[in-house]
């Protein structure tokens, strides 16, 4: 049996020009991290859609945003803003984001900097972070807060899991909590959402 598979023009074009970085961006397709943004987003447009969040929303500061290859899509189609910032520690995959992915975002600031080190706040911020467990709390002062996490200690890089929806409101201190869900992926690990007000 054959099984037919589609790559993007641009994902072949960074594939072949950033060959070192061939399993990172394939592995930033996976579905179920896929599944899990689509699910983050249509939340948040819901959430939008029923005024609880603001509409624009003023600000969003995607933290950990990798290559911004799926979750900027996702946020351009489903959730009206007016600026994001964009925080990654790796330079090449910042590089990648902002010169191929999204060269023709004209809303976005890109940071190469440690969003674990700055204090966030606004009332009207929304937080987004779907890698939680790769990284330190972040410290948030107030806000809003899409955050994902997950149970996958068997990952060298995750540094920070969590077991349960709980324990994620529980480490961030959430005042409100807006919607909150658990997803088992693969018989293999459970992936934790949370969205809520700091």
């Amino acid at each position: 049996m054959y099984m037919k598979f589609y790559i993007d023009e641009t994902t072949r074009k960074v594939l072949k020009k950033f060959p070192d970085k061939a399993v990172d961006v394939a592995n930033s397709c996976d579905p179920n991290k896929i599944n899990a943004k689509q699910r983050l987003v249509s939340r948040i447009n819901s959430l939008q859609k029923n005024n609880t969040l603001q509409n624009p929303i003023p600000r969003i500061s995607i933290v950990g945003g990798w290559y911004g290859n799926i979750l900027i899509p996702l946020l351009d189609m489903y959730v009206n803003y007016e600026k994001i910032d964009f925080y990654e520690i790796d330079e090449e995959a910042i590089k990648i984001a902002k010169n191929h992915f999204l060269f023709d975002v004209n809303n976005i600031n890109f940071k190469l900097q440690d969003a674990t080190k700055i204090e966030f706040s606004g009332n009207r911020h929304l937080i987004i972070n779907t890698s939680a467990e790769h990284m330190n709390p972040l410290n948030i002062k107030s806000g809003i807060l899409a955050i994902q996490s997950n149970d996958y200690t068997e990952v060298n890089d995750h540094i920070n899991c969590v077991y349960s929806e709980d324990e994620l409101i529980k480490q961030y201190n959430f005042s409100k909590v807006w919607y909150s869900h658990t997803k088992k992926y693969d018989n293999k690990y459970n992936r934790f959402t949370v969205i809520g007000r700091i």
